[in-house]
């Protein structure tokens, strides 16, 4: 029983986890993931210096990719600097990221099929245009109007009032 389980209970090293690229254009494009989904500035300074260092640089502006590099060390780093960053990273590609399919042909293993990085979705909270407040008016009112039609169209009998009178002529006859 113990040798079964020596394979579950044994740490290891995480398997999803692969070889850092040594391809700038890939390091630079996971710089840009690192953005689109908050990662911290040290960790977006971290991937843009691997970037940098990569032996192969091919597909890359490296001027561009020094800018935003420049521009994450420096302080007071918010959201309108990463957004600098994010466009200086994607402008260093060509616009074109490097795990995009070619034309033609689907995606497979690594590529995402597609050429659009996305920002990370943040919905609002509570009433936040004159939309959502017309929406909340509009519901309240519905629901007001349907209380008051409620009250309004109900019969003028209760059911616990017709069953006693309904009793009350059977026990007559």
């Amino acid at each position: 029983m113990a040798a079964l389980l020596i394979p579950v209970a044994a740490p290891g090293s995480a398997w999803a986890h692969g070889e850092e690229s040594d391809q700038s254009a890939v390091l630079t494009e996971q710089a840009v993931a690192l953005i689109a989904n908050g990662a911290a500035e040290d960790q977006v300074a971290e991937r843009i210096e691997d970037a940098l260092m990569a032996p192969h640089k091919e597909g890359v502006t490296l001027a561009k990719v020094r800018e935003a590099q420049a521009l994450v060390e420096r302080p007071g780093y918010s959201e309108a600097t990463s957004r600098q960053v994010k466009v200086l990273l994607l402008a260093s590609l060509g616009g074109k990221l490097p795990s995009a399919p070619q034309a033609g042909r689907p995606a497979t293993a690594e590529e995402t099929g597609t050429t659009v990085v996305l920002d990370e979705l943040r919905l609002p909270r509570g009433i936040s245009d004159g939309g959502d407040a017309v929406l909340v008016g509009l519901g309240a009112a519905a629901l007001g109007g349907g209380l008051w039609l409620s009250h309004r169209l109900r019969p003028p009998h209760t059911i616990r009032r017709l069953e006693h009178r309904d009793r009350g002529h059977r026990e007559a006859s």
